[in-house]
């Protein structure tokens, strides 16, 4: 009730601040997400993660027992304008990540980090309550748009975010619309500064088959500089995805990422992409299970992935598969099991694989696979090859040449974790 008498005064203050005429404080909304774990490893010290995007072409790694920063969203909507009229909605949201290193960890030592993940504003109802425009809204800040995910991986397949602005939902027959453009690199004060421009049409909603919906989106990318001589590019993303839902009491999702030129790589994309020159094409397939059977207290995902990125040069490739089935023994007592797979190869020719599996019993406040928040113990072991521990030495240090596992081609670690969204 605290936080709740908190949130409608800084709502109050900001309408007095900003002069607006109408705020409906009692509409604040409160948002976020957090995960953080303590933990070690079998051979001491602090706990490490295993795979991920530091083992090149390896994109994701099964997150269970597989993550080690703190990480944090907190994220508030504050609503203007009158329930039967035109309405707008201020969304801000705060990124927080630690190490867990002391007790009191700062901005400046580097341990803490603060970061700007949403500040937008979207307003609707100016277009009447008829015709293709009645649903629509406009939108203009920097946002989460469109963005897809494998969960168990905690990988973004596609994610067009960030500074810009776009009307959506469009009805169109069969079909909503959406239109939209974006800008990285839209601070820069230098003549020769390059600016990466966006321009995307979405397309959704569209029913193609019982329980089945499609969607999907093509963004065109182009460099901008007020230097004539500055190198720029172009390229070009398209995103198709097919829904399926009452399969086995749960829903798969199989989707196709095509990139050219600046819209060639794996993830992230088009978002963290730049305007500068690029080359070369990309191909990615993601599929995703998510399944309820009934009677059973059995819950779970199983995820698969192929990707291909041609720099120029010969292929650089990505497969991955994994499973995370969960059994309830009651309302609030479970015990998850998470196995994933991931191999790679470069165009050099080296082939990194690690294979991981995790067990963890887990508490929450209610029964399935979604329920959050959820306390977990974790044990976690993982394989690698030697390509894999030579490829390691960016983002997945613990498995290379200088990590925590030295020459070992496998280990263990374990902790403990907690892990929400509201």
């Amino acid at each position: 009730m605290r936080n709740k008498f908190k949130l409608l005064a800084v709502a109050a203050a900001t309408a007095s601040t900003l002069g607006a005429t109408s705020v409906q404080a009692q509409g604040v909304e409160f948002h976020g997400y957090l995960r953080t774990q303590v933990g070690t490893t079998s051979e001491g010290g602090n706990l490490q993660c295993f795979g991920g995007d530091g083992v090149w072409p390896i994109r994701a790694k099964y997150r269970l027992g597989n993550e080690c920063d703190t990480y944090g969203e907190a994220m508030v909507v504050a609503p203007f304008g009158k329930a039967d009229g035109a309405w707008a909605k201020y969304s801000l949201m705060l990124a927080l990540q630690e190490k867990n290193a002391t007790d009191y960890e700062d901005v400046q030592s580097g341990n803490f980090n603060i970061a700007s993940r949403q500040n937008f504003v979207q307003a609707g109802g100016f277009f009447g309550d008829q015709g293709a425009l009645s649903d629509a809204k406009v939108w203009l800040g920097k946002r989460y748009y469109n963005r897809h995910d494998i969960h168990i991986n905690d990988y973004f397949y596609w994610n067009n975010s960030g500074p810009g602005a776009g009307l959506e939902d469009i009805n169109a027959g069969p079909v909503k619309l959406a239109f939209a453009y974006h800008q990285t690199g839209g601070n820069g004060n230098a003549r020769g500064d390059v600016v990466g421009k966006r321009y995307s049409t979405r397309f959704y909603d569209i029913n193609v088959n019982p329980n089945g919906k499609l969607e999907g989106e093509v963004v065109f990318l182009k460099g901008s500089s007020a230097d004539e001589a500055a190198t720029t590019g172009s390229g070009t993303m398209l995103f198709l995805e097919h829904t399926q839902t009452g399969l086995l009491g749960g829903f798969n999702k199989i989707a196709v990422v095509f990139g050219r030129k600046l819209g060639s790589g794996f993830e992230w994309l088009p978002t963290n992409q730049g305007g500068g020159d690029a080359q070369g094409s990309s191909f990615r397939i993601h599929d995703q299970f998510f399944f309820d059977l009934t009677g059973t207290n059995i819950t779970g995902m199983f995820t698969a992935s192929y990707g291909r990125a041609n720099f120029g040069g010969d292929d650089n490739t990505w497969t991955s598969a994994g499973i995370r089935p969960q059994y309830n023994f009651n309302d609030n007592f479970s015990i998850a099991v998470e196995a994933g797979y991931d191999a790679g190869k470069t165009d050099t020719g080296i082939k990194p694989k690690i294979a991981k599996l995790t067990v963890a019993p887990q508490i929450s406040l209610a029964k399935g696979f979604w329920a959050r928040p959820v306390f977990r113990a974790f044990v976690t072991y993982a394989k690698w090859n030697d390509d894999a521990r030579s490829q390691a030495g960016g983002g997945s240090t613990s498995i290379g040449p200088n990590g925590v596992f030295g020459d070992k081609r496998n280990g263990m670690t374990y902790g403990l974790q907690v892990e929400s969204w509201w």
